[in-house]
C-alpha cells in the first residue's frame, strides 16, 4: 500500500489524529529568555524553534547592528540575524530576523525567509517576552 493510501486509511479510522497533528504543528515552540541570553547560538535556536518548531538549526550570523527600525518597537538594542536551518525534509532554508532587547525583555521580527511553509505568527517573540 502506498504512503498516501496508508495516511488516508489511518485518518479515516481516527479523525482526531488529523486535528492533533495540525494543532501540534501550528503550536509555536516555547521561549526561554534566560537561556537565550547565554549565547548567540542559544538565542538563534530559541528564535528558530519559536517560529519553526520542527526546524533543525545549522548556523547563525550577525548581519548588522543596530536594526534601523528598532525605534518603532521601542527597543534599546538590536541586531539582524541570518539563521540557517533545515526543514523536516532536510531542505536548507534561511531567515532574516531582527532581534531586539530592552531592559530584561526580548522580541523579534521576521524580515524575510526562504521557507515554503510560512513562519508561525503566534510565536511569543512577536511581543515583548521578559526573562523570569
Amino acid at each position: 500500500m502506498d504512503p498516501i493510501t496508508l495516511l488516508v486509511s489511518a485518518l479515516a479510522k481516527n479523525p482526531d489524529l488529523a486535528a492533533n497533528v495540525a494543532k501540534n504543528f501550528t503550536t509555536p515552540g516555547a521561549v526561554d529568555v534566560a537561556r537565550m541570553q547565554t549565547s548567540l547560538v542559544d538565542l538563534s535556536k530559541g528564535i528558530l524553534s519559536c517560529y519553526h518548531k520542527t526546524a533543525k538549526f545549522r548556523q547563525t550570523d550577525v548581519v548588522k547592528t543596530p536594526w534601523e527600525r528598532q525605534n518603532q518597537y521601542g527597543a534599546e538594542r538590536s541586531a539582524v540575524l541570518k539563521i540557517s536551518f533545515t526543514g523536516m525534509t532536510g531542505t536548507p532554508y534561511e531567515m532574516l530576523v531582527a532581534v531586539m532587547a530592552k531592559e530584561n525583555s526580548v522580541r523579534s521580527a521576521v524580515i524575510a525567509e526562504s521557507t515554503i511553509v510560512p513562519y508561525n505568527k503566534r510565536c511569543a517573540l512577536e511581543e515583548w517576552v521578559t526573562s523570569n
